[in-house]
């Protein structure tokens, strides 16, 4: 019998999952489809919302956060899985011209390429 149920096979139940287990929980995650499908899928490893300054800070910051951990996420699943997550880190920008002066600050105030 297991210690905890996750209901969730999106990014969040598996990966809530992966860190229960690893400290010694029993674990039994169910979910309605098929795992990992469904936002998970459809979000492809983003980030970062497409246009951030239209967020607030909070936003920004765990956006930042998630940069900053996700490849180390990547080597570690691979690690253990054996597959490769086929992490790439690329950018998009997608500025509509009325914004600029948003987008921009934004950049500034959070160290990005653009400011």
């Amino acid at each position: 019998m297991s210690d905890i149920l996750v209901v969730g096979g999106g990014i969040i139940g598996l990966l809530t999952a992966r860190e229960l287990v690893q400290s010694g929980a029993g674990v039994t995650l169910v979910e309605m489809g098929e795992t990992g499908r469904e936002a998970s899928w459809a979000g492809g490893g983003i980030l970062s919302p497409l246009y951030p300054w239209r967020y607030t800070d909070a936003v920004s910051t765990l956006a930042r956060w998630s940069q900053k951990a996700y490849p180390e996420l990547c080597e570690g699943l691979c690690v253990e899985t054996g597959i490769d997550p086929e992490l790439v880190t690329s950018g998009l920008l997608v500025l509509d011209e009325e914004e600029r002066d948003a987008a921009l600050a934004w950049a500034k105030r959070h160290h990005r390429p653009g400011a």
